[in-house]
């Protein structure tokens, strides 16, 4: 049965159900999404899937969301696609794929162990997809658990790029990293082309989701990547920040009107550095670039086999990131080697990371839009009505991605599966958007990460720091951040603070501690991991 004759897209746009009643909603979202989704059109094939997650990219990182790193592969996409400004991930890896996977909230669906959930491959395999993944899991078990019919990858959260680790899987069976000619980001494709090959042996629809390790630390590249943008960073950070806004602006990805953040007290002026501290930093985003770009040309020949198999037009690709660039400064400086090799083992930069995530504030594991905002990508001809390269301002979470897949496919999201106990999806269908929709209404998203809070409400944004005070903002006059409103309006903070709890307790059936109150604090931001220039020593 359809969707629309369900609910009438006139009519389904003027649903609004708001603070009252969130975990209707949710009840609402599950009844629509379990009903097989919307009818293809007469004749019209379901179509493949390509899922591509990428690990720690800032939102400014691809050339199409601002960057100056090549990435014309993606760039195609973007401009035979869409381009979403406000797709949010959960501002972490884990829990950024349980809800790409599942469309739940972490801790609903029942954290890395899934009790609570089923995975989108469990849902298209048996919905007749051919479904694969490879690349990095970071779950519990593995993907041939939860409706992988094949994997490559590791289990692991990060690994080493060229010699891997102990928890490399084939189908299920461990698998041995070659001594030489090994770089982790190729061997994804190459095992995703082979397994498309042999998917499209069936004759079925093919699901193959790929989970990118880069650019996620240890920070390697490839010696050709890696010369290609030595002492393109030199500038360093305010320049290419500067640089990145300016062409947001000019491609439409963010308004003229924008008021950027400024550069946080945490994060010098690149010129007050030392001499040795812009080199290193110079070195740092060097590799990083590199790295971005390497995923980039792995990308295009994903995309080129599509068009050599004429598959292309009728495959739904969705490129998005876990969360934003990473702060956090985990290893050693190292002055006099460069990072193309497995004995070096450099790690993220906080001055690189704000840049990246130009114009937002915060990082990685923060629930401000430098945290949680992804440069997301949809492709696909056959189904989307959109004009070619539209942006879409509708706010989106990774939760949206099971619904939609489902919907797209004529796939059911079942009540009960393999002896779980499913809870309802958070998230809705993006097919409205597809269709040509400006706008749909949609539950609130809700944003939490171990201390870190968030709720997104319309316009408007909840946010607390480490469990400190509450902040609020107007993202559709500062989605930067840069005023918080929480005086001006407490008695809308109340009630989003009710909200937020409500979600927690009802929806997530989160552990108390999780939504204790916070702590009135008047001190500025700051996180022990973040990278601390004014102690920081050459070695090496």
């Amino acid at each position: 049965m359809s969707l629309n004759v369900l609910f009438p897209r006139k009519s389904f746009n003027m649903i609004r159900v708001r603070v009252l009643s969130f975990v209707a909603v949710i009840l609402l979202g599950a009844f629509v999404t379990s009903i097989a989704g919307a009818d293809q059109p007469d004749g019209a094939e379901r179509p493949n899937v390509l899922i591509m997650m990428v690990d720690d990219l800032g939102f400014s990182d691809v050339g199409c969301f601002g960057g100056e790193i090549d990435t014309p592969n993606l760039d195609s996409l973007a401009s035979g696609g869409l381009r979403f400004s406000q797709f949010y991930n959960t501002a972490k890896c884990h829990s950024s794929r349980v809800s790409l996977l599942t469309g739940q909230y972490c801790i609903a669906a029942g954290d890395t162990a899934l009790t609570h959930a089923v995975t989108s491959a469990e849902v298209l395999a048996e919905s007749g997809y051919s479904t694969a993944m490879t690349g990095k899991w970071h779950l519990k078990d593995q993907p041939t658990d939860f409706g992988f019919q094949k994997y490559f990858g590791h289990l692991s959260g990060a690994c080493n790029y060229f010699s891997g680790d102990n928890t490399f899987r084939f189908n299920g069976e461990p698998w041995k990293v070659p001594d030489e000619g090994f770089y982790t980001t190729v061997a994804n494709v190459d095992y995703g082309l082979r397994f498309l090959d042999e998917m499209r042996e069936s004759q079925e629809p093919w699901y193959l989701y790929v989970a990118f390790n880069a650019p996620h630390a240890p920070l390697h590249a490839l010696p050709e990547d890696y010369a290609k943008y030595k002492g393109r960073y030199d500038q360093g950070w305010d320049q290419i920040r500067d640089e990145r806004i300016a062409k947001q602006k000019r491609l439409g990805v963010l308004p003229e009107s924008l008021e950027p953040s400024p550069r946080p007290d945490h994060v010098p002026a690149w010129n007050d550095l030392k001499s040795w501290q812009r080199e290193y930093e110079a070195n740092r985003m060097t590799t990083l670039a590199a790295m971005i770009d390497r995923v980039d040309q792995e990308i295009g020949r994903l995309v080129e086999n599509l068009k050599e198999s004429g598959e292309l037009e009728n495959t739904f690709i969705l490129f998005v990131s876990d969360n934003g660039a990473c702060p956090y400064d985990r290893r050693p400086v190292l002055m006099d080697v460069q990072p193309t090799n497995a004995e070096t083992m450099f790690g993220d930069s906080t001055g690189w990371a704000w840049a990246r995530n130009s114009p937002f504030r915060y990082y990685k594991q923060n629930q401000f839009e430098g945290g949680i905002s992804t440069p997301a990508i949809a492709h696909w001809p056959a189904g989307i009505r959109q004009p070619a390269g539209a942006i879409v301002d509708q706010p989106a979470h990774l939760v949206d991605v099971l619904p939609t897949l489902a919907d797209i496919s004529n796939s059911s999201i079942p009540d009960t599966f393999a002896g779980r106990q499913l809870r309802p999806v958070s998230g809705v269908s993006l097919r409205p958007v597809f269709d040509g929709a400006k706008s749909f209404d949609r539950p609130p998203i809700h944003f939490l990460f171990e201390s870190d809070r968030g709720l997104r409400d319309g316009d408007w944004k909840l946010v607390s720091f480490q469990s400190k005070t509450w902040e609020l903002y107007n993202l559709a006059e500062d989605r930067c951040e840069n005023h918080n409103l929480a005086d001006v309006y407490p008695e809308r903070v109340q009630a989003m603070v009710s909200q937020w709890t409500t979600i927690a307790k009802e929806v997530l059936h989160a552990k108390r501690i999780s939504y204790a109150d916070v702590k009135q604090s008047t001190e500025p931001h700051r996180h022990g991991g973040w990278t601390k220039y004014e102690t920081q020593k050459p070695t090496g």
